[in-house]
């Protein structure tokens, strides 16, 4: 909605105005034209009647803000689902060639030490429930599951050397699932090379018979 024409020349010349208000309307009140104030201070009619706006100022009482707190907001955790579309940190760690007596407290402490934890989960065979040697670790920060495989990888634990790795969505840490749970490989025996974890895993899902599928051949030591 545009001003009427008929207030500049209650401007100086050359001068824009940034705002204004429509303080009368004939379709309102009964008036011989529109009344324009601009602003705040010039108007589109002489001797208006009405003043300039003066200083802005807040018109709520000023008694509720006459206290002040300090106010502790949590910062918000998003969790990862199949719809997310950006970039995914490296805050997860699979583990794998663990020891059998290795449980989920053991492991958080364990990790501890090089970052703060959020999950830990020790991964189980679905019917015999027996430990399959591997675990999953999410930390809060990426730097603390870059730390952890760091100090971790390729060390002793309870006479095991283990595996830790940053696993992107436990793309590895499942595909070593499939291999121990088919039968093809042991908790200590499955290769924990991405690419040939990768081919194994494959070969377990065609049925290939010496990787434990189709006619049942004898696996790999």
């Amino acid at each position: 909605m545009e001003p009427e024409a008929g207030g500049e020349g209650q401007r100086a010349p050359g001068t824009p105005w940034r705002s204004y208000k429509l303080l009368v309307d004939p379709a309102l009140r009964r008036a011989p034209q529109k009344l324009y104030r601009y602003d705040g201070i010039h108007f589109s009619a002489p001797d208006s009647g009405f003043p300039p706006a003066g200083a802005v100022q807040d018109p709520r009482p000023r008694r509720i803000w006459a206290k002040h707190r300090d106010l502790s907001l949590p910062v918000p955790k998003f969790k990862l689902d199949e719809f997310y579309v950006g970039q995914i940190p490296l805050k997860e760690v699979t583990f794998a060639r663990l020891n059998d007596n290795v449980r989920e407290p053991f492991l958080a402490e364990m990790c501890r030490k090089h970052g703060e934890v959020e999950e830990v989960e020790i991964l189980l065979h679905p019917k015999t429930r027996k430990h399959l040697g591997l675990a999953r670790v999410l930390f809060a920060s990426a730097r603390g599951a870059k730390e952890t495989v760091k100090h971790l990888h390729n060390t002793s634990v309870m006479g095991n050397i283990i595996h830790a790795q940053l696993d992107v969505k436990g793309q590895q840490r499942m595909k070593y699932y499939e291999l121990i749970v088919s039968g093809a490989y042991t908790p200590q025996t499955v290769p924990t090379g991405s690419k040939a974890a990768g081919d194994k895993a494959e070969a377990v899902r065609g049925g290939h018979p010496a990787f434990g599928g189709g006619t049942g051949g004898t696996p790999e030591g």
